[in-house]
């Protein structure tokens, strides 16, 4: 539960890329300048200093950020085209994350950003989109995503190699539980081969709690 606990919004579209087509390091600055705005009482000019912004979200360069920003700007959520960093004083920008047009939200405890440390960008951006398949109104029992690993991988951008990857880090420090849950045969298969393939839906478990 999130019950008492800061949140961060961030729209479903670009959880699963509906709109946009960000990789981990733009949706995490995405959320990130969200968390930012609204520390800054809800105005859409920010004044950064981008060497922290860098150290925060675990960035090893200038080109990552500057490519991060780009990709920002073609989606419209970051008004100014910035081709340089400045080199003293803040980046100054214009942010507008309602450029990106949503209807539904997944939310998560604004520390989620700390443990970007542990789990990368790639983690908690698999950690936003299995919560973005949970209805935390269920009975407990249900409150878990089952997304196959092909669409996970379509919706993210990410391969398949990597989401396995990052789901052992996320288990590694206990953000995520996996079960695998056998498939029932609904008598689609046309011959008895087929039907004897045993096949496993996981069921993604969201520890809000560790965060």
């Amino acid at each position: 539960m999130t019950k008492g606990k800061l949140v961060i919004q961030v729209p479903d579209e670009v959880i699963r890329n509906k709109h946009v087509k960000f990789d981990s390091n733009t949706f995490a600055l995405y959320t990130y300048l969200k968390y930012l705005q609204f520390r800054n009482y809800g105005s859409n000019e920010l004044e950064l200093n981008h060497n922290h912004i860098k150290h925060k979200l675990y960035m090893s360069d200038n080109r990552t950020l500057k490519k991060c920003l780009f990709a920002l700007h073609q989606s419209g959520a970051v008004m100014e085209l910035i081709n340089k960093l400045p080199t003293k004083g803040n980046l100054k920008l214009t942010f507008d994350p309602d450029a990106i047009q949503t209807e539904t939200f997944t939310q998560l405890p604004v520390t989620v950003i700390n443990k970007i440390e542990h789990i990368g960008t790639t983690g908690m951006r698999l950690m936003f989109y299995y919560e973005s398949f949970i209805n935390r109104t269920d009975d407990i029992s249900k409150q878990y995503a089952f997304p196959a690993l092909e669409t996970t991988s379509l919706h993210t951008g990410l391969n398949k190699e990597t989401i396995v990857r990052y789901n052992d880090i996320l288990k590694k420090h206990k953000l995520i539980k996996i079960t695998k849950h056998k498939l029932e045969w609904n008598g689609e298969y046309d011959t008895l081969d087929q039907a004897l393939i045993t096949k496993y839906n996981n069921h993604y478990f969201v520890n809000i709690d560790k965060l």
